[in-house]
């Protein structure tokens, strides 16, 4: 009889729940069947080293991870380095996915338990890991979209506020202003770093009304350029046309989904404001014709 292991990790700042499930080959098993074995380690280097090297004794078929404001990064690299068959899941899905099952509860080891059981019936598919500088391009990249909300929030509160006030203003989006060239100067920089990234970003350019910074979106944050084919990405992407029918009715096929700006890197802390799609970015570069920054 083969059994097959999934792994389920619940990430918070300080601390990591780890849910291992056993299945049969070709079965799946109950969201209510309880763990094999469940465990907490501390979110720290040491703590991170004890997982890695409990699970290559494991050998998982896959391990999920929640996408949680950064704090995944460590355990997730950590993983992946060691040649593990690591997933990082949106958590809004696995949410969704638990609510399927019928299962309302929810503390860091139920979610863990959930993962893996996400983990065994969704299989999702192990993606390619950013490279150094593609992680370089899109942190630099979201920080120049902060600075740019950050410039956008404080020209609109100057054309009402108190001179006093505005003198201060000035001083912070002149300051702000620099930041965003120095930012965009090793953008451009990070683009040619490697000769990969600086193939795909003079090749996304070539399309009408994508600039610079849309190519540092796509370079950064989506690394299965150039590695899937062509409707594999458009639907990670989210520019694949999904349908809408019903019976007789054959509704209208509409765009939908996609990867998030920080599905992969979340650069930003959980309760940011919730980042736009890489979707949305090509498509209104397309509709105005011009560089989306």
């Amino acid at each position: 009889m083969n059994w097959i292991t999934y792994v389920g990790i619940d990430v918070a700042k300080a601390k990591l729940d780890v849910a291992i499930k056993i299945s049969e080959n070709g079965k799946a098993s109950s969201p209510s069947t309880r763990a094999h074995e469940a465990w907490t380690s501390p979110n720290s280097d040491e703590g991170v080293a004890e997982i890695v090297k409990r699970l290559q004794v494991t050998g998982p078929h896959r391990i999920a991870i929640e996408a949680t404001g950064g704090y995944e990064k460590r355990i997730f690299r950590a993983l992946h380095a060691a040649g593990l068959p690591v997933v990082l899941v949106n958590p809004g899905r696995v949410r969704d996915f638990a609510r399927t099952m019928g299962r309302l509860a929810k503390t860091d080891r139920i979610d863990a338990l959930m993962l893996a059981h996400f983990a065994e019936i969704r299989q999702p598919e192990v993606i390619p890991r950013p490279t150094a500088n593609q992680e370089r391009v899109a942190s630099l990249r979201a920080l120049r979209t902060d600075l740019i909300g950050t410039r956008v929030a404080y020209k609109n509160r100057l054309e009402a506020c108190e001179p006093e006030v505005g003198e201060h203003i000035k001083q912070l989006l002149t300051s702000v202003e620099a930041q965003i060239k120095t930012i965009e100067a090793k953008l451009a920089k990070a683009l040619e770093a490697t000769p990969e990234d600086a193939a795909k970003a003079r090749l996304v350019q070539t399309v009408p009304g994508v600039g610079p910074v849309t190519a540092a979106t796509l370079v950064g944050e989506l690394p299965e350029l150039g590695k899937l084919d062509r409707r594999r990405i458009s639907a990670l992407v989210g520019l694949a046309p999904m349908n809408h029918d019903s019976g007789y009715q054959r509704g209208q096929r509409r765009v939908q989904g996609g990867r998030s700006f920080s599905d992969l890197t979340q650069q930003r802390s959980p309760a940011a404001t919730p980042q736009p799609t890489l979707a949305g970015s090509l498509t209104t570069a397309w509709r105005t014709r011009r560089w989306v920054g």
